[in-house]
This record gives C-alpha cells, structure tokens and sequence, in this order.
C-alpha cells in the first residue's frame, strides 16, 4: 500500500490497453496527414476545376480554325496577271494551263508530223508556246511555272512535234541514171554497187529519211554516143535485120567477095530451123546479135517479157552456133529509159542507126544505094534487112554500096569492130557480150 502513496499524493495506477495490431492499422490509415485538428476535405470528382478545362479547349479549337482559315485564304488567294496585254484575276500558284482557261486566248495547237515532215494528226503537236516577262518557256519550264502574281504572259499557237523515231543501216540500192545525149549507141558505161546508209525511220508512220553513208553507192550509168573512130579510121557498118533468111546467104556471098563484114541482128523466132546460116554468118567473120524473139516493141512490154524476149533470143544464137551475145537491136529503134531499167541487165548495148536505106519501102535499087552511101562518114550505121519480105533489091544494090564506100576509102565491120574505134565505149561492150560483172548489181529505178 506504501508503494501507492508518494507525497502525501495518491495516485491510482493506470492500466492501459493496447489496441490489436489490425485495428492500429486502420487507425493510422485514417489519421489526416497534414497537421492540425480540422479534418481534410474529400475532392468532388465531377465539378469545380474539371468545367475550366473544358472552357480552354474550346478556347483552343476556335483559335485553330481562326488561324486554319487564314491560312487557307492565304494560300487561295487570288493574283492578277497580264495575259496577252490584258488583266487577268487568277488563284496563286496557278500553271498556264488553268490561267490559259481563264483567260479567254484560244492559241491553235500544233501537229504531230513524221520524220519526213507530213502531217500525222492535226493538233497532236504542243498546245501553246508561251512567253513569260518576254523570256520563252521551255517544255519543262511551261510545267513548272506557278504565278505569283504580276507576270506578263503572251500565249502563241502550239509548234509541231516530231513523230518518235529510230536508226537503222540499211543496204543502199543503185539507181540507173539515164544518158544524157541519144545516139546511135547505147550502152551500159557502169554496172552498179549496192552501199550502206542510216536512216532515221518513223516508228508511226515508217518513213525513211537518208543519213550517214557508210559505204557509197554506185548507180546504173547509161550513156548514148555516135560512134567517133579514132586514129583517122574511115570505117562503116553495114547491119542486117529480120533474119535470118533465104537471103541471108546469098548476101554473105557478096560480103565476102568484097573482103567486108557486116552485123545481122536475127530474130529468135526466125532461127529454128535455120541454125546452119547463123553459123555461116559467124564463119564469115560477121556478127550475129539479137533482134528479139518476135520483134515486138519493147517499150510497151512487161519487165517479165521484156526480158524473155530479150534473153531466150541470146540463147537461140548461142546454141546455133552464132557464139554469145549481149547486144540487140530494139524493133522500131523503141528504147527508153524505163525499158533499160526494167531489163535487169540483160543486155549490154542497144544498136539503132543513123543511115536508113528504106529498103523495106522497096523503093528501087538506085535509092536503096543513095540511102545507103549519101552523107555516110566514118562510124555511120547503115540499116539495111535481110529478112521480113522482099529483098531483091537489096541483093542487086550490095554490092554497089560496097563498091561506092569501099571507093571512099572506108572499112566495112562489124558492130563489135566499130565500138572498139571509140574509147568512149568500154572494151566490155566493144566486145558484145558484156554481163553484170561480179560483186555488181542492177538498177531498176531510176534516178529522178
């Protein structure tokens, strides 16, 4: 009892419970964090600061679209342009295009054009040429330009485009250039050569236009003389057409009595039959050549049968035995251009004349003579016939025309022996049996 008495004071003892361990713990959980008695507040969670948050978005949408739309007008505002010296309000930025479709200038298009300068489709060239502050627009500038304002614009019509193209290398053929005088004689005086070129060709419309020759080449060259015997040679030709015939004989007689030679230019149809005279023509030392198988006129043929009757008559002297040929004689003295070009170089010469004796006219023997030995001079071709009717006359007036020109100082030859007076004329065609030589081609178009 002592231990509860201190100082004259009593003090009871305290007995203090401590609380289980779970309900501390919630005690403290509870507990107000700041200092002070005034218990805190809960936060609403709906109300107060959430409604001014909601004012400043709406606050920052409004500046947007403000700030969005100047933006926008700025950047559709409109300009003003000069187009052809007058105003125009157009969008900045705008291409010639749309400023051209406001403007009310309607510039013609141009075309689309081959390589060889005709006109493939009307408007598929530019549609405008432009100048802009007077400086001309390229291609790539007219579709790069954007205005931005106070330009000066001169549309003009469009320019033609040149169709696509590419480059080949291809063969060049020869052409056959005509003679440029007409003579007695006619001959090939250069046989042609194939070269190689490029070409520029459309890709639409496959024209060809000439470039660089690679290799050059060689045309067709015809050219056309009256034999000039050199050396002072007086010499005459006497020629024979339509034969061979009856007559035929009876004048190689008379020629070889007077020592002379002479050109029978047979017919094919006319040799079956009569192969032993082209023969005896051969062995007398004159010439055989050919007058076409059926005298028909050349001129008027087909290149087909231009050449049959050219060739199968060569063949039909050269199997009778009257040796190989190349030279005619053209029925009617008919031979153009054309007909040259359309006989593939079946023939070397063609031989007319410059002395008709009219004997087919059969005109009497002392004419047939006059004809024949009047105004000859040396290289004269004196045309005369052998077969196709009649020719008595002819045989009583031989030998007074040989007579006459032997009398005159003049030679009597082939046709083969007069071209080899005159230099101007190949020693291949002087020899009558010239071909297309080796490596060398023929031309069938002619030089314009």
């Amino acid at each position: 009892m002592s231990e509860n008495y201190s100082r004259g004071q009593y003090q009871p003892q305290s007995r203090t419970r401590t609380a289980p361990p779970h309900l501390r713990a919630e005690a403290a959980r509870r507990q107000p964090s700041g200092r002070g008695s005034s218990p805190q507040r809960r936060k609403p969670s709906n109300g107060g600061s959430g409604g001014g948050r909601g004012i400043t978005l709406i606050a920052l949408l409004v500046i947007a679209v403000i700030v969005g739309g100047g933006v926008w007008m700025w950047l559709n505002r409109t300009v003003y342009v000069s187009v052809n010296g007058q105003s125009a309000e157009v969008k900045i930025d705008s291409g010639l295009t749309d400023i051209l479709s406001v403007s009310g200038v309607s510039p013609k298009p141009g075309n689309l054009v081959s390589v060889g300068g005709n006109v493939l489709e009307e408007g598929g060239g530019t549609a405008f040429t432009v100048k802009v502050n007077g400086d001309e627009l390229t291609e790539g500038e007219i579709g790069s330009f954007r205005a931005k304002g106070n330009e000066a614009i001169s549309f003009g019509d469009g320019t033609d485009v040149t169709e696509s193209s590419h480059e080949e290398e291809r063969e060049s053929q020869p052409k056959l250039e005509p003679a440029s005088s007409v003579g007695a004689v006619t001959f090939v005086s250069q046989y042609g050569k194939t070269g190689r070129q490029k070409f520029t060709v459309g890709d639409i419309s496959g024209e060809a236009i000439e470039g660089e020759v690679i290799e050059p080449v060689q045309n067709v060259k015809i050219e056309s003389v009256n034999v000039r015997p050199e050396n002072g040679r007086k010499v005459v030709a006497l020629t024979f057409d339509d034969g061979p015939s009856k007559y035929t004989q009876r004048y190689l007689d008379i020629l070889s009595k007077y020592g002379a030679r002479a050109t029978f230019f047979c017919l094919g149809s006319q040799i079956p039959g009569n192969e032993g005279l082209v023969q005896a023509i051969k062995n007398q030392g004159s010439q055989v050549a050919s007058h076409t198988q059926n005298h028909e006129q050349l001129t008027l043929l087909d290149p087909d049968a231009l050449r049959s009757e050219v060739t199968q008559t060569f063949s039909a002297i050269s199997s009778a035995g009257g040796g190989d040929t190349t030279v005619l004689r053209p029925p009617y003295g008919a031979l153009d251009t054309s007909t040259w070009a359309a006989s593939g170089g079946t023939f070397s010469a063609s031989i007319i004349w410059n002395l008709d004796s009219l004997d087919w006219e059969l005109p009497g023997v002392d004419t047939i003579v006059e004809n024949c030995t009047l105004g000859v001079t040396s290289g004269s071709i004196i045309l005369m016939h052998d077969g196709g009717g009649n020719r008595d006359q002819d045989v009583e007036a031989l030998p007074r025309i040989i007579e006459t020109l032997q009398g005159q100082g003049y030679e009597l030859v082939t046709i083969n022996e007069l071209l080899a007076t005159d230099s101007r004329i190949p020693e291949s065609v002087a020899s009558g049996n010239a071909t297309i030589p080796e490596g060398h081609v023929w031309a069938s178009e002619v030089v314009e």
